[in-house]
């Protein structure tokens, strides 16, 4: 589900796991960071920056984690390709479609937990609140490709 495309970058909501709302992934063709041109890297500030300002004023976001690891290409041994993860970050909770979200690892590496089902943030939204969330991210968009 894209929020955004250009010649450069693809802005895609993560609607098969929301566990921290707002969650997206600023994806390029390109296969290593140095493959990028100084305006790809100008676009990508823009596109990180517009996900903060959507992220602050639809959900308050505190904070945002922002990660390129390209780890599982390598591993898995297929091709890699320079992607972002854009996490908000929530200090306090989040009232949204009648639910309490609780960031319960604030201030932590938002991975530290993933592989611990005891531990892990878990996700509260249904199907069809991740399309809401979506949507209301998509109609709060404001660049244009």
């Amino acid at each position: 589900m894209n929020l955004y495309k250009s010649k450069n970058w693809e802005v895609v909501f993560v609607n098969w796991c929301q566990e921290f709302p707002g969650d997206c992934i600023i994806s390029s063709n390109k296969e290593t960071l140095s493959d990028l041109t100084q305006e790809e890297w100008a676009e990508l500030g823009m596109l990180e920056k517009e996900l903060e300002r959507i992220s602050k004023k639809l959900f308050n976001a505190t904070m945002f984690n922002f990660a390129c690891l390209m780890n599982n290409a390598y591993r898995d041994g297929e091709k890699s390709h320079v992607h972002y993860h854009f996490v908000p970050r929530y200090k306090s909770d989040l009232k949204l479609f009648n639910k309490i979200y609780e960031d319960k690892h604030f201030g932590y590496n938002f991975w530290k937990w993933a592989n611990s089902r005891f531990k892990s943030q878990k996700d509260i939204f249904t199907k069809e609140e991740k399309l809401q969330i979506y949507k209301m991210m998509k109609d709060e968009w404001s660049i244009n490709a």
